[in-house]
């Protein structure tokens, strides 16, 4: 059959085409396989618009607490199978031209834990910081937050 044998017009016949394509190996790149070239995707108009600030007297957003009790609990995992994030705020936002903000060491920011059905003898402190927003401009108002409160706890 000439200068190739049948086994080999078939092999390059199959295998041509397949090295047309990259392979895939099942990875998803990271951005330490970058750099990567920008890709730019169109708005999905049928996202809702027309978002509005609330005011602070919605009572959506008004506080059910007294003082430096806790709001927005959040607890998530962390990097470890044995550790958690615990994150919430505390204190009173202020909006406005004479506003005094918070300061972080005005609060502790300590939980106490234990295991369910034992008693809570573990103990872990975080740290606090405080987000403020000032203005030299004539009509903006100052912003400072409530106090966030952060740390990770291990066991």
């Amino acid at each position: 059959m000439g200068l190739f044998p049948l086994a080999t017009v078939v092999a390059l016949f199959l295998l041509l085409p397949l090295s047309l394509f990259p392979f895939v190996h099942g990875e998803i790149p990271t951005t330490l396989d970058g750099p990567f070239k920008p890709v730019t995707v169109p708005l999905d108009t049928s996202f809702r618009g027309n978002a509005i600030d609330l005011p602070d007297t919605d009572p959506r957003v008004q506080r059910i607490v007294d003082g430096f009790e806790p709001e927005q609990i959040s607890v998530s995992l962390s990097a470890t199978h044995d550790s958690v994030w615990i994150s919430w705020i505390t204190g009173e936002f202020q909006i406005g031209d004479d506003i005094e903000p918070l300061d972080p060491e005005d609060v502790s920011s300590v939980v106490v834990y234990g295991r369910y059905e034992y008693p809570m003898t573990n103990q872990s402190t975080g740290y606090s910081l405080v987000y403020n927003q000032l203005y030299e401009s004539e009509g903006l108002q100052n912003y400072t937050s409530e106090l966030y409160i952060m740390f990770v706890s291990q066991d």
